[in-house]
């Protein structure tokens, strides 16, 4: 039996690095796990980092270069680039700068020839949903948020195109899967997360059962019921009594626990998996006092130590339960129902050690590398129906495609070449006064490239381009005759964008408009000036049943790819047009650069 090939991975994280939040640490998570099966992954996100940043900044202009491998790990590694700068946006939390963010995630994955890009919290506020338009590889993305996605529901049809580019959707819960489903109907499949098989396990017999509070939420109601059940229990009983709380701001939590209790009860900030080894250590009980705290890992991991969970009724608790966790499902804020059921536990150390070493042996029966193999049996599930030839909506085998390029003093025919295959282009479309430029271009390009010999055509209406040409079309012809000229040879024709072209217009337009075999709807300034008007306007013009096509005009080597098509391979004429049917007009971010880190200025002295 064949060992499949490592696959070349980018996970997205639309928050900052290093890891600081319960999405990020999954992230980093299945990172590691999809890197012990052999493949190759990269972590693309936002960071705070100068270190990161500084060598974020060389990949990717290694990258724009033509590295095509700057940004990929070697297969069994993890490598983390950071693609923009992360900005504050509360307490230890960082999210992608819009501007930093949007460049250098166009840059890393129009041009890096990944297998699969996995977006974690595609809904979050980032350009990263977004950006999945510039890659050609295999999409998914991982929705966390359990909550009703409300504010979403303002730009929806934006997002439904985006969400539209994504082959496989993962739900992290349920209750996310619930969320997303009120607002994005479609199949989305429910992966619960894995668990550290390190953890540490519950008290040995004999030992006093510790009890662990876990309230990490922003919400404080929930850990001050806690406090107060765990202040109507025999203390003596009890054993060490931790608090599990948010890693900022400790000194809050501490200032929440009663006085009566400060001496007892040691305070964890959940800093990661280090800090939630030392509060489950010598825990027996665990008291999660709201749904919120419930997400995030934290109370799974708590099972998988072996530790009783008691928590309130909800869908969240259910799923935990069902996934084979065992959990004392309590009515919600009912004080002595929790203390009651502490009781029994502490008066039942068999039942106690009974639920403990169940949750512990289900739990630990799904470990991260578990969710690795499910991960990569999804991604070659979608790979090999992409190989199949599934529906070219559905497929990912596109190509980059500029339609427009010109030939000339700064742009010869072996520059054209090279900066081509540097920017991983899969055909371009060589267009000017004459097929000089053209044909040179075609005679020098390798087979990867696919070469469109094109003309600029004046007619005595206006002008228009001819694609596919074999002989040059001569100049002052009406408009029937050159659209019958370039027909005649096999061509098609393109009206041109009006920013750079004057095409035909009036009567003598609508006399031939089923002549028109596609219109350039993104082309030369309006990839700059405008983008994202002259986009959507590429879009709406294909919405409205037009075959569109985009290129840049460039005529030097930087502005190659600076608008383009996304489309199937094609072989002739007729295949393009296919192809061209439901190609995607894209526009690069021009003037989009990750700043270097702001330098501190040294205080003045007295």
């Amino acid at each position: 039996m064949s060992v499949p090939e490592p696959l070349s991975i980018a996970l997205v994280s639309p928050l900052g690095w290093p890891a600081h939040d319960d999405l990020a640490r999954r992230l980093e998570a299945e990172a590691a796990s999809l890197a012990r099966r052999g493949n190759a992954v990269t972590i693309l996100a936002p960071s705070s980092s100068a270190e990161l940043l500084a060598d974020g900044r060389r990949r990717l202009a290694a990258l724009a270069d033509g590295d095509r491998a700057a940004l990929v790990a070697s297969p069994g590694s993890v490598r983390v680039v950071a693609v923009g700068r992360a900005l504050p946006a509360g307490p230890r939390r960082r999210l992608g700068g819009p501007l930093d963010l949007a460049a250098g995630l166009e840059t890393a994955l129009s041009l890096t020839p990944f297998d699969v890009v996995h977006l974690h919290e595609p809904l979050a506020p980032s350009p990263a949903l977004a950006a999945l338009r510039h890659t050609s590889a295999l999409t998914a993305a991982t929705f966390h948020r359990p909550e009703r996605l409300v504010g979403v529901a303002f730009v929806r049809p934006l997002v439904e195109r985006a969400l539209a580019r994504v082959g496989i959707r993962i739900a992290a819960s349920d209750p996310a899967r619930r969320a997303l489903a009120e607002l994005f109907p479609g199949p989305c499949r429910v992966m619960l997360p894995g668990v550290d098989p390190a953890l540490p396990g519950a008290p040995q017999a004999g030992e006093r059962p510790g009890l662990v509070v876990i309230a990490r939420g922003a919400d404080r109601a929930g850990l001050r019921f806690a406090l107060r059940v765990v202040r109507g229990l025999d203390l003596e009983a009890l054993g060490p009594i931790a608090v599990l709380g948010p890693a900022e701001a400790p000194w809050r939590t501490r200032a929440a626990v009663p006085k009566v209790l400060r001496g007892r009860v040691e305070v964890v900030p959940d800093a990661g998996p280090g800090a939630r080894a030392s509060a489950f250590r010598d825990k027996a009980i665990a008291l999660v006092a709201t749904e919120e705290d419930l997400a995030g890992g934290a109370a799974l991991d708590a099972m998988a130590a072996g530790i009783a969970v008691l928590a309130p009724r909800c869908p969240q608790l259910e799923e935990l339960v069902g996934h084979g966790r065992e959990g004392l499902a309590l009515p919600p804020y009912q004080r002595e129902a929790w203390r009651a059921a502490v009781r029994e536990l502490l008066a039942d150390e068999a039942r106690l050690a009974e639920l403990g070493g169940e949750a512990a042996r289900r739990a630990r029966s799904r470990t991260w590398d578990d969710v690795a193999a499910e991960l990569e049996d999804l991604y070659r599930e979608g790979l090999a129906q992409r190989a199949l030839g599934g529906a070219p909506e559905a497929r990912q085998d596109w190509i980059i495609a500029d339609l427009r390029v010109r030939t000339g003093p700064e742009l010869d025919a072996d520059t054209l070449v090279d900066a081509s295959l540097d920017r991983g282009l899969g055909a371009v479309a060589v267009i000017g006064p004459d097929l000089q430029g053209g044909l040179e271009v075609a005679a020098r390009a390798p087979s990867g490239l696919r070469v469109i010999v094109g003309q600029e055509v004046a007619t005595v209406e206006g002008e228009i381009v001819g694609l596919f040409l074999v002989r040059p079309v001569p100049a002052g012809l009406t408009l029937g005759a050159a659209i019958a000229e370039i027909h005649a040879q096999g061509g098609l024709v393109m009206l041109p964008h009006p920013s750079i072209a004057s095409p035909p217009g009036g009567p003598a337009l609508q006399a031939h408009r089923a002549d028109i075999d596609c219109h350039e709807a993104l082309a030369g300034a309006a990839a700059t000036a405008g983008a994202a008007v002259a986009e959507e306007a590429a879009r709406l013009a294909k919405a409205f049943g037009l075959t569109v096509a985009a290129g840049s005009g460039a005529a030097v080597a930087e502005d190659l790819g600076a608008a383009y098509v996304r489309m199937l391979p094609f072989d002739g004429p007729a295949d393009f047009l296919r192809a061209l049917a439901g190609a995607e007009p894209v526009r690069r971010r021009r003037g989009l650069r990750a700043h270097p880190p702001r330098q501190r200025r040294r205080p003045r002295r007295p």
